[in-house]
């Protein structure tokens, strides 16, 4: 049985209701907070479980949510007791009202062009997230240096993102299609993808782990594929699939001799975890 993300989705809700008088906000905030206290199930679980372990008990860090869509991370981390929690975006689907409705006095969010800079200075964050942007953005090397540019010395990234590899294709919701040359995926994704192949070359720039790394190593001190680290969980809350076969695979990752080699198949198939550091 697939779990539902309820916290998550409450908070989507409330996103949708920003404009509303009749909401009770701070009731609302303190309910979302006793939910997340009391063990609900978070979609997101995994970007704060990374979060957290880095930072312990210090909650005056300065997080940066590179490509935040929704806002719901942000809320997520801001809910958890981080206070200085900033979101950017090049489309506006969160608002900065919902942050003010909480009284969320030390957050922002600032929707911007694809090619601006970020609206910060140098050295600004100690921690900045991507979830499931990077395949969306074209000119990475700008979204790379930009990141470098506004994280502190020391400061690390956690971006997580599909790669070109994986033999399926969520957006398009096809197999392989991604690994052909531009022209020729344009031309299956006509014939078989949800939307055309004009609007997925526009949208969609797909790139390997190895890619991502080597221009990542332009502007940071480290890079790091810890996918291995999630999937290994065997209470890997993202997957969506048949619980049996996740806990199979979760013991198979495990295996004394063997467990690297199963960890190295099973993240052809997932979304990575790239780990920076400056």
């Amino acid at each position: 049985m697939v779990k539902i993300s309820v916290v998550d989705s409450v908070i989507k809700e409330l996103i949708k209701k920003m404009d509303n008088d009749d909401v009770n906000w701070i009731y609302e905030k303190q309910t979302l907070q006793s939910m997340i206290k009391n063990g609900s199930l978070i979609e997101r679980q995994w970007m704060l479980k990374l979060i957290d372990d880095h930072c312990g008990e210090d909650r005056e860090v300065k997080i940066l949510d590179f490509g935040c869509g929704t806002g719901i991370l942000n809320l997520l981390l801001l809910l958890k007791g981080y206070s200085h929690v900033h979101g950017v975006d090049i489309v506006k689907k969160f608002h900065k009202k919902v942050l003010q409705n909480m009284n969320f006095d030390n957050a922002s969010f600032t929707l911007i062009d694809k090619d601006d800079r970020l609206p910060f200075d140098d050295a600004t964050f100690d921690i900045i997230t991507s979830s499931l942007v990077l395949e969306h953005v074209e000119n990475a090397d700008f979204y790379y240096s930009e990141a470098a540019r506004v994280l502190k010395p020391g400061g690390i990234c956690f971006f997580n993102f599909p790669h070109r590899l994986k033999p399926y294709d969520s957006h398009s919701r096809c197999w392989f299609i991604h690994y052909f040359p531009k022209s020729i995926r344009k031309f299956f994704w006509d014939i078989f993808a949800r939307q055309s192949g004009d609007y997925l070359s526009e949208y969609l720039f797909l790139r390997t782990v190895a890619s991502h790394k080597r221009i990542a190593m332009k502007y940071f001190s480290y890079a790091e594929d810890r996918t291995g680290n999630r999937i290994k969980e065997d209470n890997f809350v993202n997957y969506k699939g048949n619980s049996k076969i996740r806990h199979i695979a979760s013991k198979l990752m495990r295996l004394k001799y063997f467990g690297s080699l199963f960890v190295k198949v099973f993240a052809i198939n997932a979304s990575i975890d790239l780990y920076l550091k400056k």
